[in-house]
């Protein structure tokens, strides 16, 4: 059964930024169990008709299944991959008639990667495995493994790693298309990286840090040549760094300065960020400085907009650089406070509060910052619960996320009421933010207790899946932008 919603205007919302406004329509399918056994599954694609997970379950998450469902959420078919402890799967994509999933196995100190593919109906092999790569070492090498994909979703790109005992590490990069076959794999000569960056046209960058010095050594790949290039953005005691986007010989990236003043406080501290555009071949650098203020820090703790901070000391203790999402014009950061708490080193919950929104123009340059008081909290298990993931879309930047219900209202300059998946009652709320700042909201009502898992999936026809769940009962959704 299928039940079609149009959103409509429930209640007026103040706030500062946003107006409220028709967004998109909402096409919401039969409430049910509630999909998957896990909150956590790995989201493989959907076609219109059927959704695929990868599921983790045992006493050790080491048996891993394959499942289909239909719109309803019935299932359709299910069959085990693997419960070998050293067989690892890094997901995969819905292509035609079939899927297409990446697989990694170590054995001993061999690495033995390649693709698998199933029938869509069925879920049984089609053939025989493709390798991709396969490695072999001795007592002492150590192999690894790391992949990034372009922000289309159209490649996927992959590291190759092999640390031998008496001689250099080997570092392979090689590129693959959906169906994970091979455009191209090449030797590279950088030894030390910690991001891997996919354009959409086919180049991977590699990059690492120097974080006291504030220097990006970054190596571009395009399958016949390697690039490397080295440039400082004038910051010390550098926090998090990320490769935001590189296009007409530009390189752009974003990083978060380290304000700790006592190594005995907690948390990173962070007070400032910084937007750097370095051009490749006039081997310049443009940077854009921005310190938190007042606003931005009381909002990214749930605080009242005017409350008093002690010293004027800005610093946020969690702060998170939490998305970079690249357009034809430049490119917006997300950053929100978060953390996790453990009991004995075993990690218990997770907490977020907060979301800045930043846009940063062809040049490098911060051109706007929004920011919005949010709070969630969830045990660690379901933190996929509390999702505050932004996606591109033709409109701008979009938010579906949930919010506690008592916030009937959302004024910008107002603390919010913590919101926990499966304990509060919540509403579903649509943001939209365009490249000049201007922000759309609408909210939907949800059942009681309900939240979305994960994150908005983008399909091929250019609707949005969403996967909504309570503890044990949950729906499917589908949403198309106005």
């Amino acid at each position: 059964m299928k039940v079609k919603h149009t959103l409509l205007t429930v209640i007026a919302l103040v706030l500062a930024v946003a107006v409220q406004a028709q967004v998109a329509d909402l096409h919401e399918y039969a409430q049910g169990r509630a999909v998957t056994k896990s909150y956590s599954p790995m989201f493989i694609g959907c076609d219109g008709s059927r959704i695929a997970f990868i599921e983790f379950s045992g006493r050790m998450k080491n048996k891993v299944e394959l499942a289909t469902y239909d719109m309803n959420q019935k299932e359709l078919a299910r069959t085990l991959v693997t419960e070998d402890k050293e067989m690892r799967c890094y997901g995969g994509f819905i292509n035609g008639s079939h899927i297409d999933l990446l697989m990694v196995h170590w054995k001993g100190e061999d690495m033995h990667v390649f693709r698998e593919r199933r029938d869509l109906a069925t879920l049984k092999p089609e053939g025989e495995p493709l390798v991709l790569a396969d490695y072999h070492g001795t007592k002492g090498d150590k192999m690894s493994f790391s992949l990034g994909s372009s922000a289309n979703n159209e490649l996927l790109a992959t590291t190759y790693v092999v640390a031998r005992e008496t001689q250099d590490a080997e570092v392979q990069v090689a590129l693959y298309s959906r169906e994970l076959e091979e455009y191209w794999k090449m030797d590279s000569r950088c030894r030390k990286f910690n991001m891997i960056h996919v354009t959409d046209s086919g180049e991977v960058l590699l990059g690492n840090t120097n974080t006291g010095e504030g220097k990006f050594y970054i190596s571009i790949l395009d399958g016949e040549t390697e690039v490397s290039h080295s440039f400082e953005i004038g910051m010390k005691r550098m926090a998090e760094s990320s490769i935001a986007r590189y296009v007409d010989g530009k390189i752009y990236v974003l990083a978060s300065h380290m304000g700790k003043e006592n190594l005995m406080e907690m948390g990173i501290q962070s007070d400032y960020y910084v937007s750097a555009c370095y051009d490749t071949r006039r081997k310049t650098v443009t940077t854009d400085r921005h310190d938190i203020t007042k606003t931005e820090y009381n909002r990214l703790n749930n605080y009242k907009d005017d409350k008093k901070v002690k010293k004027d000391d800005y610093r946020i203790i969690f702060f998170n650089m939490d998305q970079v999402v690249a357009d034809k014009d430049g490119y917006y950061a997300v950053f929100d406070q978060s953390w996790t708490t453990s009991v004995n080193g075993v990690p218990e919950s997770k907490n977020r509060t907060g979301n800045i929104v930043v846009r940063i123009n062809n040049e490098g340059k911060i051109e706007w910052t929004k920011t919005f008081h949010m709070a969630s909290y969830t045990e660690y298990e379901s933190q996929s619960m509390i999702n505050y993931h932004w996606v591109p879309t033709e409109r701008g930047l979009m938010l579906v996320w949930v919010r506690n219900k008592k916030d009937s209202t959302y004024p910008a300059e107002k603390p919010v009421n913590m919101f926990q998946p499966f304990k509060s009652a919540g509403v579903l709320g649509v943001m939209l933010i365009d490249r000049k700042g201007e922000t759309t909201l609408q909210d939907f009502p949800l059942p009681a207790k309900n939240a979305l898992m994960g994150k908005p999936h983008r399909m091929d026809n250019g609707e949005w899946l969403l996967v909504i769940r309570g503890m044990s009962k949950g729906h499917l959704a589908t949403m198309k932008l106005k």
